[in-house]
């Protein structure tokens, strides 16, 4: 019986790479899980900061209503006051005021699907996972035996028969 053993180095340099890949991949799914941990985190505190700027428009917004009905109030000879000036400042308070709150919402929605989107991601990932945990290293340590073994065949094929005075 005989097998034709090209290249055992060859051999060697594949398992090297197959030992790179699970390092490269395990980092890579690590690196994964504490970015969408970060993510998560990131979009709480957005969540916070955006309701705490509506708080503060919604002071802006009332003290601008104040200052309007105040100005609306005066009278200058028999005209009322020119209110110019606070209406757009209302105008302006209400507009911050509502590009706070559709943030806000945004956070909220982000918050409300993002569990579902991490369970989509780890339905993917987890086979790969289980493949990097499990899988390589059993492949790693058959083909080390296969390589042990091919190692001992090349060195009975190259040695001289014992009863060969050569």
């Amino acid at each position: 019986m005989s097998a034709e053993v090209r290249s055992l180095e060859q051999l060697g340099e594949f398992q090297a790479a197959l030992v790179s890949f699970a390092q490269q991949a395990r980092e890579a799914l690590c690196s994964l899980d504490l970015e969408i941990r970060r993510s998560r985190d990131g979009v709480e505190e957005q969540l916070t900061r955006w309701e705490a700027e509506i708080r503060r428009c919604e002071e802006a917004v009332f003290k601008a209503r104040q200052e309007l009905a105040r100005r609306r109030m005066m009278r200058i000879g028999d005209r009322p006051a020119d209110c110019t000036e606070q209406e757009l400042a209302l105008a302006k308070a209400q507009q911050r005021l509502n590009h706070a709150e559709e943030k806000r919402a945004a956070c909220k929605a982000w918050i409300r699907d993002l569990p579902e989107l991490i369970r989509e991601y780890e339905g993917q990932a987890n086979p790969m996972q289980n493949v990097v945990e499990s899988d390589l290293p059993r492949m790693l340590a058959f083909l080390e035996r296969k390589r042990e073994i091919l190692e001992a065949y090349a060195q009975l094929s190259a040695a001289p028969p014992a009863g060969d005075p050569a």
